[in-house]
């Protein structure tokens, strides 16, 4: 079928090294700088800039195909006219994210999650088993998928655990103002995933029943993420009107190590990432066409300067599995700043607990039983509707249980473990224990309670 820009069916046609890392100047930085061409979508400049996409542009066809480009190569774009509006993210700003790591920080600490609740506040977060120098909040989609019942309402009960606000007396507005831009993000994240599949194929059956099962059953969560400055003894608090607010946690009271990062370099769990950026603190950076966990240069990595207006969007690992590793779920990391606070929030889109994730049929060659290829895709690539040739590849990845996936990443984030799960451990033809783990997991997991990390540390630990 061919489909609108919204996914919708048609009818017609259609810096140096100093003291801390965040002193160092990449050698690539992106600034907003864009060409529109005859067809009205928004590119970049250059090769060394992050794609910038236009969600309103008319053309299908050509949206989907540089939507395509984005998410192969860097695996990162920026976001024009999304469709959430300037005033619900300027109040989840101040209303939201602002409010509540303004609050005092034995306010917060009374909401924060432990090995039996994944969800909540924190300030001690391991990212590639190093300490992240932040603090944050999680809110997930309630197990009851209804936000006016009680956070601890037991027909809230999911995998995640469950929500934990502030009180309308602590932080008013709040809960109403998260809320609804969180429910923005999804519907958003529903809009991107379909267009991503149209990318890969067109539109087939099977890609639109995934789609269709992590729209009604998606078990997306909103991070809001506080970056105090890292060097206290630095901050010129003279006439900092919330000079008193800027380190209201347990670490930032003293002078970051050097080589400290605000999130050590990682790759989102999910299917895809919406980030809501600081436009007065530019410290994202992702790996310039790097698959490697282990990168040396500074060279390597490029600052994601938001256009004004934009969101950042980056695809996730269920992407990459699903895509059959067409789509890059891209390394990337978050500097320290000496003297700047910064407010980030990502939206992760992710899939149902229960979803088995597995390379979509058309992203893979079959083969027959005496091992040659079926004739219908003998040449070894695929047409979509936008006359996109993209060629297909053997199987690389083995199901992933999203349930196994998330509670597994989350237990390397609350505690270490060891080694943090990645897609690497399903690949096809590498020998790895999650396979079996995973087996083992499924055998056991109740989806409608809490995770506990010490009930299954047994199998984790395995």
């Amino acid at each position: 079928p061919q489909h609108n820009t919204d996914g919708t069916p048609s009818t017609g046609n259609s810096g140096a090294m100093v003291n801390h890392l965040n002193h160092q100047e990449p050698k690539h930085e992106q600034t907003p700088s864009t060409n529109s061409n005859s067809s009205g979508i928004i590119s970049s400049a250059n090769n060394n800039e992050i794609p910038i996409i236009d969600l309103a542009n008319p053309d299908s066809s050509l949206l989907v195909e540089q939507l395509y480009q984005a998410c192969s190569t860097w695996g990162f774009f920026q976001l024009m006219n999304h469709g959430i509006s300037h005033d619900l993210i300027a109040s989840f700003q101040n209303d939201g994210m602002g409010n509540f790591f303004a609050l005092p920080y034995d306010t917060k600490v009374k909401l924060k999650r432990n090995a039996k609740n994944a969800r909540g506040y924190f300030d001690d977060e391991l990212t590639k088993r190093k300490r992240d120098w932040k603090e944050a909040l999680d809110v997930g989609v309630p197990g009851s998928r209804d936000w006016d019942l009680t956070d601890f309402d037991e027909n809230n009960a999911c995998l995640d655990g469950y929500n934990q606000f502030p009180s309308a007396d602590e932080c008013p507005n709040f809960r109403d103002v998260v809320v609804r831009y969180f429910d923005e993000c999804a519907k958003l994240s529903n809009r991107l995933a379909i267009l991503m599949a149209l990318a890969l194929s067109g539109g087939k059956n099977e890609e639109e029943m995934f789609l269709q099962r992590m729209k009604e059953e998606h078990t997306s969560y909103l991070r809001m993420n506080y970056y105090p400055p890292s060097d206290i003894n630095g901050n010129n608090t003279a006439g900092n009107a919330d000079a008193e607010h800027l380190h209201n946690n347990s670490f930032s009271n003293r002078a970051a190590d050097g080589g400290t990062l605000g999130v050590s370099p990682h790759r989102d769990a999910g299917f895809l990432t919406i980030l809501l950026q600081d436009d007065a603190c530019h410290s994202l950076q992702v790996a310039r066409f790097e698959d490697d966990d282990h990168i040396g240069d500074g060279d390597r990595w490029v600052t994601v300067r938001p256009v004004p207006g934009s969101l950042t969007i980056n695809t996730g690992d269920m992407a990459m599995i699903c895509s059959n590793g067409r789509f890059r779920a891209p390394l990337h990391r978050v500097l320290t700043d000496p003297t700047k606070k910064r407010y980030s929030a990502p939206f992760f889109y992710n899939p149902g607990y229960n979803e088995l994730i597995s390379p979509f049929a058309c992203c893979c060659s079959q083969e027959n039983d005496d091992g040659g290829l079926k004739e219908d895709i003998a040449n070894e690539s695929v047409v979509n509707e936008n006359n996109n040739n993209h060629d297909l590849q053997s199987l690389k990845y083995h199901p992933c249980l999203w349930g196994y996936f998330r509670a597994l990443r989350f237990a390397g984030d609350l505690t270490d473990l060891g080694v943090e799960i990645q897609t690497s451990h399903f690949k096809v033809g590498q020998e790895s224990s999650h396979i079996e783990k995973q087996r083992r997991f499924m055998e056991v997991v109740d989806f409608e309670e809490p995770f506990n990390v010490e009930k299954y540390r047994h199998i984790l630990e395995s």
